[in-house]
């Protein structure tokens, strides 16, 4: 742990922050994406500012420490709450050892009357013996508060006036300095006081953004609360129409924010309300063609001049006074596209913005650095142990390849007292190399990753110790930073062979998805919508392009690329892992005792890995009559090739290939096969018995031949 650890938090306009809801470890860090290419018809000048990060667990409502001033006047306009989660610190911020110093940076517009009202400040305090510790909060290089903590505080939440701070050069600054002491001696051993300060991601500042009719398209989405409705109109819609409302759930749940489905525009006006102390509760975005929004937003669509053909069009509206979006693809998914990249940022100033052909850059094929990842690098001070972490996202890398190597560059500063430093590397918290750091450059690492390691997400840390000074001295120690390095890189081999887990799909899934939805998803779409956005989300980059196809009713999905089908039947030339024409299905364990029983699901949906002929894909067997998938908050694919779904998540996950501790089994189907498996023990003994008994009587009968006179 540090004593003083700086972290200064720039987001840039090509910045894209992703919470990691995967089987790995929230990240502490975010991530970037490549670089874009797009094309935009609006001649609108603008400033670009960088999109908000991905989106993190909700501010739990906490009962606030209410200080003997007077509350601050409400705020008379709309409330957007930025959580530190929002901004890429899905794990908050940690302190200990008496010492550190964190900066953050919330983008925010200068343009019309955004301001910051609050700061409601959630964090746990401990310590395991006496100190005298404080945590003095900045805005904008202004103290604010001065806490003094006295190690007992669990939960504890307070709120901050920040008097209507504004943003300076598009970013709202917040610091925290966390500081102590326990004795009058410099130099000592500061661990074992045992301190321990957490910012939970829950804490907030509250947005003032003024008159919500002065937004436009990137702030709306920027400061779109956590809850997302995406409304879809009550008709036959239209395959490209479908294929924009899962890139946008897609890019929504890839934000961190919820997501929910509805047909049909007039559940809109009980939608777009504000919650009780009048912050903006829910976001809205509208899909479909402009002529379907126009009588349910308050006043007229802005449009833009020209051909539109082969564009699309993204419009900041106002739904009951509050901001919304309202997206249309009339040929191909354009605009949606653009809303799941950085480049959201390009229509800043503009409330209405047509989109062409978004497109990412392609990345080297053999080695990818940490900076074309998009992955930021992170400095820490080290006393005497320090941590440096990053998330790498499989997502993100070229089609067909899975990385085999970590070529590992940290630069430690040389202690002035002589002190070397080792660095120690962990990925999902496996050790896989250490070394004394180098004091004449960047310490250097290459390290070879394991099959089966990195899944989904690659959690990396690295820890980099060495011993301070101690005992009665006249200065305190003095701490020298550290830093992962961009020049950092993944080595790449080819993930050829056919997909034995989830995480195999996502080198499948990176030009492009084809979603196989039943024709009567096209009337009724929020019935599927749900789980194939999460799907997507969990399986394919943002920048994958999504198509989708109708398959008529009681028809075999036929696919021709790698897919996401959902149908009662299995793809054509598939052979199912889970099959459902053998009777009820049923999980046990090597007992054969039931331990998950598809016969008590009445709605639910088993998720599968496999091969249509030689086209990899994820089949989606709704188990509900009407063909309805659950909508689960938070769903996780990563390991295994068989998931068992329902309305909470993942209920099981297991591999066919290799558990051994538990299988399917259909109990409707009963064979001589498994008959002698349930009672295999049974068997065995009766034949041990069996042949005990022919041996003894083969004796017998042998020792009666024999003569009893050897005379004889």
């Amino acid at each position: 742990m540090t004593m003083r650890a700086p972290v200064t938090f720039m987001l840039g306009s090509t910045l894209l922050l992703l919470p990691f809801q995967a089987s790995a470890q929230n990240p502490s860090a975010v991530h970037r994406p490549p670089p874009h290419s797009l094309k935009l018809a609006s001649v609108q000048r603008f400033k670009p500012r960088p999109k908000l990060a991905r989106r993190a667990p909700e501010r739990q409502a906490r009962p606030a420490e209410t200080p003997a001033a007077p509350e601050p006047p409400k705020p008379k306009g709309l409330v957007a709450a930025v959580t530190l989660a929002d901004i890429g610190f899905a794990n908050g911020l940690h302190f200990s050892n008496l010492g550190g110093h964190h900066e953050l940076y919330v983008p925010l517009p200068e343009e019309g009357d955004v301001s910051a009202s609050d700061l409601v400040l959630a964090f746990d305090d401990f310590a395991a013996h006496d100190a005298k510790r404080n945590l003095v909060v900045q805005v904008n290089d202004r103290t604010v508060a001065a806490i003094a903590l006295d190690g007992k505080g669990e939960s504890r939440t307070i709120q901050l006036p920040l008097g209507g701070a504004r943003p300076k050069n598009g970013y709202l600054k917040i610091a925290f300095l966390y500081s102590g002491a326990a004795t009058p001696d410099h130099c000592i051993d500061v661990r074992y006081v045992g301190d321990s300060v957490t910012i939970r991601p829950q804490t907030a500042v509250d947005i003032n953004v003024g008159d919500p009719g002065k937004l436009d398209v990137a702030t709306t989405a920027e400061l779109m609360p956590r809850d997302v409705a995406v409304v879809l109109p009550s008709r036959h819609l239209a395959a490209n129409e479908m294929a924009t409302a899962i890139t946008v759930g897609r890019a929504l749940l890839s934000s961190g924010r919820r997501v929910a489905f509805y047909d049909g525009y007039d559940v809109v006006p009980d939608l777009a309300k504000r919650d009780q102390s009048g912050h903006w509760a829910r976001g809205i975005i509208l899909v479909g063609t402009l002529a379907d929004a126009t009588g349910v937003v308050d006043s007229p669509i802005a449009t833009v001049a020209g051909d539109l053909r082969g564009f699309g069009m993204i419009d900041a509206v106002r739904v009951r006074g509050l901001p919304s979006l309202a997206i249309a693809d009339a040929g191909s998914v354009r605009a949606a596209q653009l809303f799941g990249t950085p480049l959201l940022a390009a229509t800043r100033g503009m409330e209405a913005a047509s989109v062409g052909a978004v497109s990412p850059l392609a990345l080297p094929a053999d080695r990818v650095t940490f900076d074309q990842l998009g992955i930021p690098p992170q400095a820490v001070e080290v006393y005497g142990r320090a941590e440096l972490g990053a998330i790498i996202d499989t997502r993100r890398l070229p089609a067909g390849k899975r990385p085999t190597r970590l070529s590992l560059d940290v630069m430690v500063a040389p202690d002035g007292a002589g002190a070397k430093a080792v660095v120690s590397v962990f990925v999902n918290e496996r050790l896989l190399g250490s070394t004394v750091a180098a004091t004449d450059g960047a310490t250097h690492l290459d390290l070879p990753l394991p099959d089966g390691l990195v899944g989904a997400l690659a959690n990396l840390r690295v820890v980099v110790e060495r011993d301070i000074a101690q005992g009665d001295c006249r200065f305190g120690p003095q701490g020298y930073p550290a830093q992962i390095l961009g020049s950092s890189a993944l080595v790449l081999g080819n993930a050829g062979g056919a997909p034995h887990d989830f995480f195999d799909l996502t080198s499948r899934f990176t030009r492009g998805v084809d979603v196989l939805l039943p024709a009567a998803a096209a009337d009724r779409p929020a019935r599927v919508l749900g789980l194939v956005a999460q799907a997507a989300n969990q399986l394919s980059p943002d920048a994958a392009a999504i198509n989708v196809t109708y398959v008529a009713a009681d028809s075999a999905p036929v696919p021709d690329a790698p897919f996401i089908a959902v149908s009662d039947r299995p793809p054509a030339g598939a052979d199912p892992r889970v099959r459902f024409d053998r009777g009820r299905v049923a999980v046990t364990d090597q007992t054969g005792h039931t331990l998950l029983d598809l016969g008590g699901f009445d709605g639910g949906a088993v998720l599968q890995v496999l091969q249509s002929g030689d086209t990899p894909g994820l089949w989606i067997k709704p188990l509900a009559a009407d063909g309805r998938t659950p909508s689960p908050r938070e769903l996780h694919l990563d390991r295994g090739d068989v998931a068992f779904v329902d309305d909470k998540g993942v209920a099981l996950a297991m591999s066919t290939e290799r558990d051994t501790l538990v299988r399917i089994s259909y109990p409707d189907q009963v064979s001589w096969l498994t008959v002698a498996d349930r009672f295999r023990s049974w068997i065995i003994a009766a034949l041990w018995l069996l042949a005990t008994a022919v041996l003894l009587l083969a004796l017998q009968r042998l020792f009666r031949r024999h003569p009893a006179n050897p005379s004889e």
